[in-house]
């Protein structure tokens, strides 16, 4: 009795390593960012964030990535929409703005065209309004924090427009 009592204390502990063992294996491996969904609207614009968050790159880079839409009205509509190159977008921990003077990048594009899109959950189009993408990469940014507040700015039809997501969850 007490040999079989010891022989299943033995399995426990060895299937709980194992265990233990595989999910520490996973955990430093790149997954997926879980999607957002996140939307605010200002008059006729709607901003819906995507994603935001750390990811490694297939060539074992860190990359810290924020994805969301614009949609406005179809008439007109990206001709006036601008984005600025220096202040499109600030990420905030703990109401201080993190300092990041690498390498980055901003690509606007049809949400079709996204990278790692089939990890997105596409939002719903409405009629008479279009959506454009807009998908920013920071080279070796790493922010140690569960949330932080993502801010973005543009001009739309001459006017300056700012969206600040609070407390988004660090994917």
């Amino acid at each position: 009795m007490k040999t079989q009592s010891n022989s299943i204390i033995a399995t426990s502990v060895i299937l709980l390593t194992l265990m233990a063992i595989i999910c520490l294996g996973f955990a430093g491996q790149s997954a997926a960012l879980k999607p957002l969904k996140l939307e605010q609207t200002q008059g006729e614009v709607r901003v819906v964030l995507l994603r935001a968050g750390q990811v490694v790159s297939t060539n074992n880079q860190i990359q810290f990535i924020v994805t969301y839409v614009v949609e406005i009205p179809k008439k007109g509509a990206f001709a006036d929409l601008h984005f600025g190159s220096n202040d499109e977008i600030a990420l905030v921990v703990k109401g201080k703005p993190v300092e990041f003077h690498g390498e980055s990048s901003s690509s606007a594009m049809d949400f079709k065209e996204l990278p790692r899109q089939n990890e997105l959950i596409k939002p719903k189009a409405i009629e008479g309004r279009e959506m454009l993408a807009q998908d920013i990469v920071f080279k070796d940014l790493k922010i140690e924090a569960r949330k932080f507040d993502v801010k973005l700015k543009f001009t739309w039809r001459g006017n300056e427009r700012s969206f600040d997501f609070k407390d988004v969850p660090l994917n």
